[in-house]
């Protein structure tokens, strides 16, 4: 597998309010907003880009209220200090902490002297994660609203981008792992599915389903096959019932039927599996560590992955890589 881009890190400040406004509609959305006095202006943001998802913070200390176009890619704001930050599209308002950026509709949006934390991606890979997740057609994936379904969810959303940016996309050696950064970005994805509304909440919510035919094993083996062979690529639902030559509900339901399971778990198990058979093989003394092994292999986090080798092997990993 090729070894992914390296992250992108910088830093940009300005006491400029209008090179600031540049540089706000070139990284976010187009908008117009009216002049900002300079004195005592202040903006800065740190970012760090993975390509496929940016995690951002940044401080503006300037007062303004604008119209906006919809963004191009899914943008969501946290407010971490100052404020408010609201956001008006027409259909609601909100001044809430936790926002999606309207990528339905143009909207209003304003802020007061704030430190917010902005978290984007690639509506095309969230579509792919939502289209596993419910069955739907990729461009069926929709957001309808901007505001969080629930408290508990606004606070679930936090705590993943909190283990994001600071487990995973700070490490240049987790990241360069394709597994462990595919993984990152459906942690993402996931979560922003789970947390705002959108159609394939609606779609796993809508007790009664599309009917759909009885599986015949030939799919469920085609499909096992398939993640046998290539259970060190970055590969999910979608490929996985590409090539078992079904749909993804289809081979949901059919991985239930016929293994208890689903391909997504059966894909995990053969990743710890291959993941064992290095620690076996693997040999401390010429620099083998269970880190580095684990994120060879999808498991970015080094405490969950040894819990989750032992309920499986009955010993720690790094029992095992010493013999």
């Amino acid at each position: 597998m090729a070894r992914p881009a390296p992250v992108t890190r910088y830093r940009w400040a300005s006491t400029d309010p209008d090179e600031t406004t540049e540089y706000l509609r070139a990284t976010y959305t187009d908008f117009r907003p009216p002049r900002v006095p300079r004195e005592g202006f202040e903006f800065w943001t740190d970012v760090a880009s993975a390509g496929t998802f940016t995690v951002s913070r940044l401080r503006h200390s300037g007062v303004l209220r604008m119209p906006a176009e919809p963004t191009p890619d899914l943008v969501v704001v946290q407010t971490l200090a100052g404020g408010p930050h609201h956001v008006d599209d027409g259909r609601e308002q909100t001044a809430g902490t936790l926002k999606l950026s309207p990528t339905w509709s143009a909207y209003d949006t304003g802020w007061s002297d704030v430190t917010v934390q902005t978290v984007v991606l690639d509506p095309v890979q969230v579509a792919r994660v939502g289209a596993e997740l419910s069955g739907l057609e990729p461009d069926a994936v929709t957001f309808a609203g901007m505001c969080p379904r629930s408290a508990a969810l606004a606070t679930y959303w936090s705590r993943v981008c909190t283990h994001v940016r600071d487990s995973v996309l700070s490490s240049d050696d987790l990241m360069a792992a394709p597994l462990v950064r595919a993984g990152a970005l459906r942690q993402l994805a996931s979560a922003l599915l789970a947390t705002f509304p959108n159609t394939v909440r609606d779609a796993l919510d809508d007790p009664v389903g599309p009917a759909t035919g009885r599986a015949e094993p030939a799919t469920v083996r085609r499909a096992v096959e398939y993640v046998d062979a290539h259970a060190h690529e970055d590969i999910g639902l979608t490929e996985i019932a590409e090539a078992a030559r079904i749909g993804p509900r289809s081979l949901q339901l059919a991985f239930r039927r016929h293994r208890d399971s689903t391909p997504m778990e059966y894909l995990r198990r053969v990743r710890l599996e291959r993941a064992h058979r290095d620690l076996q093989s693997g040999d401390p003394t010429h620099g083998d560590r269970v880190e580095a092994i684990a994120a060879r292999w999808g498991f970015a986090h080094p405490g969950r992955f040894s819990v989750l080798y032992r309920e499986h092997y009955g010993r720690s990993p790094s029992a095992t890589l010493r013999g």
